[in-house]
C-alpha cells in the first residue's frame, strides 16, 4: 500500500462523523472526539480505500514500522477496538467497520469527500495532546477483554409531539453526541496493569488512587474511594453490576503501562446502567509528569460529566511540578501499605513514607501519609502512644507548611489536636477545612463523625458516618468506625449490623469483633458478647501471651457467668483487661457496672494522667452513667476540656 497524499482530500464524511486530516480530528456532528494514535492511524487508512479489503499485512507495513517491539496482532486489535468504541460501532453488527476473519478489515459505510473552501466549519477547540510516546519506547498491548466492548450501535426513531418534547430530545441527542452527561456518582476502577511486570501493581494502584483523589477535590459529583473501588481489581463483574453494587451512574475504567520511564495511561468512562461508552483517552508522560497526567485525566473526567469547575479549581490542577520518580514510587508503595491497615503493613508504609521523605524532603504528601500512620499505629499496636502522637505531629506540621492545601495534611492536624492536644475547638476547624478542601474524602468523614460522637453530637457524627460511607461502602474500617458511631448513639442492634459488614468484607478484621462485644454487653447480651471476644482473641495476643492463653481467659469470662452471673463476670473481666494494653480505662468501666466508684474514679485519673485515646470517651460511655453525679468524675471532664 503507497502512502496518500492529504491534500486533495482534507476532509471525510460518513454518517454523523467526519475526519478532518489537516487537523487529524474525528468530529461527531461537529463535535471533537478524543481519538489519537493508532485508532486514528488506522481510520485514516480504511477511509482511503471504502468498500475495499486492507490486509492486516498492509496495515502493519504502514503503521508499525520495523524495530518496533510491540506484539502486532494485539496492538492492531486494540486500535481496532477502541476505534470502533469511538464510533459506536460493534463488531458482531457492524455499521463502519468490517471484520474479514484472518485478513483484515473493510470499511463498509458510504464516504463522501469534502473540501474544506466548499464547506465551511467552526472547530471546537480540544485540550493540546499530550505528546504520544514512540513505539520503541513503549509496547502496546489491549486492556482486559471487556474494556473496549462496551459501546454497542442504536438506531432510534424519535416522534415529535409538542414543543416541548422537541426541546428534551435535542437535550439529550446533544449530550449523547458529545460524550458529556450530568452524573451524580462516579467511581475509578483499578487500572490494570499491562507493563507485563507484577510488580508494577502497586503503581497502577496508586495511579488510580491519585486519579480518584484529584477528581475526589473537584467536588460535585460522588466519588467512590479507593478501598471500595479496589475490591473490583481483576472482577469478573460487568459495568453495570458494579455500578448497582456502588450505586453509582457511571464507572471509569482503563489500563496502565510503563516502560522505562516513561507512562501511558488509557481512560474510558462508561454509563453504569446500560454499558454505554462515553469517552475515552490515553495520555503519555514521562514518570517525573505523572502529577500532570493525573490531574489531566481528571480534569477531562470533569468535563464530560458535566461538572462545571472554577477557576481556582482549573489552576489548581494546573499548579503541578516535576517530581521524583524513585520518590513517587515509594510514597505509592506507602499508600499500598497503609490501605492494607495491619500491624505488619502500616509498619512498612511508615518505612516507604520515609524513603521518599530522603528522597524529596519537599513531598508534602509522604509527610502527610506518615502523619496518618503514626496516629493509627497506637491503636492497633504497643507502640507508645505519646512517641506516635508527638512524629504524627511533626509530620503533619511539615505537610502544611509544604502544602497548606492538602486536605490529608489538615486531617493529620486535626487528629493530632484532638488526641494528643484536646483541643476540640481547634480539632474541628481542621475537620471542616479538610472536607472544605475535599468534599469527597471518606476518610474525613468518617473522623469528623468520630470526633462528633466524641462530643456527643450524635446526629451530626451519623450524618457524617453515612457520607463516609456513601462514598466507601465496601470499606471495612469505615463500617466499623459506623457500627461504633451507632452503639455510642445507644442504635445496638444497627450497631450489630455495620460490625457484621465489617467482617463480611474483611473476616480478619477483629477490632470489629472486640467491639461489636461491647454492643452485646450494653444489651445484656453477655453470652453474645464473650462469643465475640472469643473470636477477637488472636488481637489480643501481645507480649509473652499466646492465644489460647487469651482464649482460656475468655472462656473463664462465660463460667464466671454461668456460675455467679454479672457480678461474677465483671470480677473476672477485670482480670482480663487488666492484662491489656491502657488497661486503666477499661477497669474504671467494669469498676463502675460493679458500683465500686472509689476505684473506677481511681483508673479513670489514671487514664487521664497517662494522656490515653480511650479516656476522651468518658463524655457518652454509657459504662460510666453511674459516676457522672460524682464530683470528682465532674471535675476530669472538666480538666481534659470537654465543650460544655
Amino acid at each position: 500500500m503507497a502512502s496518500h497524499p492529504i491534500q486533495s482530500i482534507p476532509i471525510y464524511r460518513f454518517g454523523v462523523f467526519q475526519v478532518d486530516l489537516r487537523s487529524r480530528e474525528l468530529r461527531k456532528n461537529g463535535i471533537p472526539l478524543r481519538l489519537q494514535g493508532k485508532p486514528f492511524q488506522v481510520l485514516i487508512e480504511l477511509l482511503h480505500c471504502p468498500g475495499e479489503m486492507v490486509t492486516r499485512e498492509e496495515l502493519q507495513r504502514q503503521l508499525w514500522t520495523d524495530g518496533t517491539f510491540v506484539d502486532f496482532d494485539e496492538g492492531l486489535n486494540s486500535a481496532v477496538k477502541r476505534l470502533r468504541a469511538a464510533l459506536g460501532d460493534s463488531s458482531q453488527s457492524p455499521i463502519y467497520i468490517e471484520t474479514v476473519s484472518g485478513f483484515g478489515y473493510r470499511f463498509i459505510a458510504p464516504v463522501s469527500e469534502l473540501v474544506d473552501d466548499n464547506e465551511p466549519e467552526v472547530k471546537p477547540k480540544l485540550v493540546p495532546e499530550p505528546k504520544p510516546l514512540s513505539v520503541a519506547q513503549l509496547s502496546i498491548v489491549p486492556p482486559r477483554q471487556f474494556s473496549w466492548k462496551r459501546s454497542a450501535p442504536w438506531i432510534g426513531l424519535a416522534i415529535v409531539i409538542a414543543g416541548a418534547a422537541i426541546f428534551a430530545v435535542f437535550q439529550w441527542s446533544h449530550a449523547a453526541s458529545t460524550g458529556s452527561v450530568p452524573i451524580e456518582a462516579i467511581a475509578v476502577l483499578p487500572l490494570e496493569n499491562l507493563s507485563g511486570d507484577a510488580s508494577q501493581e502497586y503503581f497502577a494502584d496508586g495511579i488510580t488512587d491519585e486519579i480518584i483523589t484529584d477528581l475526589a477535590k473537584l467536588g460535585g459529583p460522588k466519588v467512590i474511594s479507593r478501598t471500595s473501588a479496589m475490591q473490583y481489581k481483576s472482577t469478573r463483574k460487568t459495568v453495570p453490576e458494579i455500578a448497582r453494587d456502588l450505586n453509582v451512574g457511571a464507572i471509569v475504567e482503563g489500563s496502565f503501562q510503563r516502560s522505562g520511564d516513561q507512562v501511558r495511561v488509557r481512560v474510558q468512562l462508561i454509563k453504569g446502567a446500560t454499558d454505554q461508552h462515553l469517552w475515552a483517552d490515553e495520555y503519555d508522560r514521562n514518570l517525573s509528569d505523572v502529577l500532570a497526567l493525573e490531574a489531566d485525566v481528571a480534569q477531562d473526567i470533569a468535563q464530560h460529566i458535566r461538572l462545571q469547575l472554577s477557576e481556582k479549581q482549573r489552576q489548581d490542577l494546573a499548579r503541578t511540578h516535576a517530581i521524583n520518580p524513585q520518590a513517587f514510587q515509594d510514597y505509592l508503595q506507602g499508600r499500598h501499605y497503609w490501605a492494607l491497615r495491619t500491624e505488619e503493613s502500616l509498619y512498612k508504609a511508615i518505612e516507604y513514607f520515609n524513603r521518599a521523605i530522603q528522597e524529596d524532603p519537599n513531598d508534602a504528601r509522604s509527610y502527610a501519609g506518615l502523619a496518618h500512620c503514626y496516629i493509627v499505629l497506637p491503636m492497633m499496636t504497643l507502640t507508645s502512644q505519646a512517641d506516635a502522637v508527638e512524629k504524627a505531629k511533626n509530620a503533619a506540621r511539615k505537610a502544611i507548611v509544604l502544602d497548606d492545601s492538602l486536605a490529608e495534611a489538615h486531617l493529620a492536624i486535626a487528629e493530632v489536636l484532638l488526641y494528643n492536644d484536646w483541643d476540640f475547638v481547634g480539632a474541628e476547624t481542621e475537620f471542616r477545612k479538610t472536607l472544605e478542601l475535599n468534599p469527597n474524602y471518606s476518610t474525613g468523614h468518617q473522623w469528623y463523625g468520630e470526633f462528633l460522637s466524641l462530643m456527643g453530637r450524635h446526629e451530626e457524627a451519623l450524618r457524617e458516618e453515612q457520607a463516609a460511607l456513601a462514598l466507601d461502602p465496601l470499606s471495612a474500617v469505615i463500617h466499623h468506625q459506623a457500627g461504633t458511631t451507632l452503639r455510642d448513639a445507644g442504635h445496638y442492634e444497627e450497631a450489630i449490623q455495620q460490625y457484621r459488614e465489617a467482617v463480611k468484607i474483611e473476616p480478619n478484621f477483629l477490632m470489629a469483633y472486640e467491639a461489636m462485644s461491647w454492643a452485646f454487653r450494653r444489651q445484656g447480651k453477655i453470652s453474645e458478647s464473650i462469643q465475640a471476644v472469643r473470636v477477637a482473641s488472636p488481637a489480643f495476643a501481645f507480649g509473652k501471651r499466646d492465644v489460647q492463653e487469651v482464649v482460656r481467659e475468655v472462656d473463664s469470662l462465660q463460667s464466671a457467668y454461668n456460675h455467679g452471673g454479672m457480678p461474677a463476670y465483671l470480677r473476672q473481666c477485670l482480670q482480663a483487661h487488666n492484662h491489656g494494653m491502657r488497661a486503666h480505662y477499661y477497669l474504671a468501666r467494669d469498676y463502675s457496672e460493679l458500683g465500686d466508684r472509689n476505684a473506677a474514679i481511681a483508673e479513670l485519673t489514671s487514664s487521664y494522667q497517662n494522656h490515653d485515646i480511650e479516656v476522651l470517651w468518658m463524655l457518652t460511655d454509657p459504662e460510666l452513667n453511674p459516676l457522672r453525679s460524682d464530683s470528682r468524675f465532674q471535675r476530669l471532664i472538666r480538666a481534659i476540656g470537654f465543650p460544655h
